[in-house]
């Protein structure tokens, strides 16, 4: 079985930034997706251009901080003061334009792409790429870009004209109270039972301690930390090598 850690959120904070060069040292971790609109998103492509994380997709990002497009030009996905709809607002609303999501998409893509980074795959943050109203919309940026993505059927079944690589599943339940090195080990094990030859991507969203920033930005903060050292523990690593269980990224599916 192969397995799949992405971080996500690399550009949130400098703590995050710094818990994602530090996993990717231990090992376990091999993949994480940049965020490119965050107040540390500048520090995370300078930690990429010195060699210390690699193997970054593009953490599409639709409800968090601003668009990098002018908020004129996307008035559908931001409100009054030009920063994005949150999640609740996203899916009460039946006013999105799929042009205007594609051109928001198109221009992080853009961004990361100017800065140097070669993307290895996409993912939105706070899954709105599922949300139905923006799914279209990333579905067929997904194609026309042809990375490949992380799964986008964990909330409706069918992957709906989808036709680049992903992985064999997703779990999102190393999150919150699943964020136990006990869960996870009987989440790797359990696929690994059923798909002993197939890839499982595991989402995961670590920092280090004392990010007095972050409280700011995500209601997810204090579980961070326990998911960094969960994912930076020689019972993980040793658990994970006594069941053949390969830890690589998008770029080897």
């Amino acid at each position: 079985m192969r397995l799949i850690v992405n971080i996500d959120d690399f550009g949130l904070t400098e703590k995050v930034n710094e818990s994602v060069v530090e996993c990717f040292k231990f090992g376990i971790v091999q993949s994480t997706t940049i965020m490119m609109n965050q107040p540390a998103t500048d520090y995370a492509i300078a930690l990429i251009k010195q060699g210390l994380v690699s193997n970054v997709g593009l953490h599409l990002t639709l409800t968090s901080g601003k668009p990098i497009l002018d908020p004129q030009l996307v008035p559908d996905l931001v409100d009054q003061n030009g920063f994005f709809l949150k999640q609740d607002k996203v899916i009460s609303s039946d006013q999105i334009s799929i042009n205007q999501a594609y051109s928001e998409f198109q221009a992080q893509y853009d961004k990361a792409i100017k800065a140097g980074i070669t993307l290895t795959h996409i993912d939105s943050h706070h899954f709105a790429a599922v949300f139905p109203q923006y799914k279209k919309a990333f579905i067929k940026f997904a194609n026309d870009i042809g990375l490949p993505v992380r799964r986008i059927d964990n909330e409706e079944p069918s992957k709906q004209g989808l036709n680049v690589s992903t992985t064999e599943a997703f779990s999102s339940r190393f999150f919150a109270e699943g964020a136990t090195l006990e869960n996870i080990q009987a989440l790797i094990l359990s696929f690994n039972s059923k798909f002993p030859y197939g890839t499982l991507e595991l989402m995961s969203h670590t920092t280090l301690k004392g990010d007095k920033l972050l409280s700011s930005l995500s209601s997810y903060s204090d579980k961070r930390v326990d998911e960094f050292h969960i994912l930076t523990s020689q019972t993980l690593k040793d658990c994970l090598e006594k069941n053949k269980i390969e830890c690589i990224s998008f770029n080897q599916i």
